[in-house]
């Protein structure tokens, strides 16, 4: 089971600005870029169950954004703003996911469960959880 960092979790302003739909989008890359070392078109709508088309297009809008460095032919990349808000997701995603698992969920329930939960938890249940899960380490 991968732990997130319940360490000092702050969230970045910016992703209370952003849709489900582009949190979902930045999420994704990251995680493929923390896992492949490279972010593909194709790796982003098969995460996503979504057109490469469609890819192409939401990339676009987070370019704009200032998340994404996109150019047809080239390496996607997250700015700087993209790594920090993909960060603070993708640890979020990772302490519900590991508090659904303590509460005794299935993984695999527990990892859709959080893709829904990381989306509207508040940031002090967030801190909650943060406390329960360091709490349950320490015994």
């Amino acid at each position: 089971m991968t732990r997130g960092n319940t360490e000092n979790y702050i969230e970045p302003r910016e992703l209370t600005e952003l849709s489900k739909r582009a949190q979902d989008y930045i999420e994704v890359m990251y995680a493929l870029q923390r896992e492949y070392g490279r972010i593909r078109i194709k790796d982003i709508a098969e995460r996503l169950s979504v057109k490469p088309s469609s890819v192409i297009e939401y990339l676009r809008r987070l370019m704009d954004m200032g998340y994404v460095i996109y150019k047809p032919g080239t390496r996607i990349r997250l700015t700087e703003k993209g790594k920090k808000v993909g960060e603070a997701i993708y640890q979020k995603h990772l302490v519900i996911k590991e508090f659904l698992i303590l509460l005794g969920v299935p993984e695999n329930i527990a990892e859709i469960d959080a893709c829904y939960i990381e989306h509207g938890i508040h940031k002090i249940t967030l801190e909650k959880i943060t406390n329960f899960i360091k709490k349950c380490r320490e015994k």
